[in-house]
């Protein structure tokens, strides 16, 4: 899940949490291939294009109102409705390997990599008092023929 206030696309030199063999492992960006994809809304015929981010004039956020280069070639005023990093980044471990990786395999240093509000204290094999009720399935006769005289 993206922040509200998470940048379209890292820089080099951002320190990041990379994905490692299955871990996040503190990391530096080297090098970036940038690769954003824009879903814009069109606001002289309210219809939707994607559009690569050096063909977008304005700020680069969701909801900002910017000037688009449309496939016909025209500019036009546009809405962002969706931004897409498909960028490819070369990161720096702390050990000195180098991995590329996509964006999806990055976190911003200091995010959480896991959702807040489960933790392993809060599942129910450690908190008894919160079990539910368990699920018994009523016996019926699934994917037999009954005998009817």
């Amino acid at each position: 899940m993206k922040a509200a206030d998470e940048p379209a696309y890292l820089t080099v030199g951002t320190d990041v949490s990379a994905k490692y063999r299955g871990a996040f492992c503190e990391a530096k960006i080297k090098t970036v291939k940038r690769l954003v994809k824009v879903k814009v809304l069109l606001k002289q015929d309210n219809t939707t294009q994607l559009v690569q981010d050096d063909q977008v004039k304005g700020p680069l956020r969701v909801g900002a109102i910017v000037e688009t280069r449309t496939s016909d070639g025209s500019i036009q005023e546009a809405i962002i409705s969706k931004l897409t990093d498909a960028s490819w980044y070369t990161v720096v471990f702390d050990d000195g390997d180098e991995r590329t990786l996509r964006r999806t395999s990055l976190c911003l240093k200091g995010e959480r990599h896991f959702a807040e509000s489960e933790t392993l204290d809060q599942l129910p094999l450690t908190n008894p008092e919160h079990f539910g009720t368990p699920v018994i399935a009523k016996k019926t006769n699934r994917g037999r023929r009954s005998s009817l005289p």
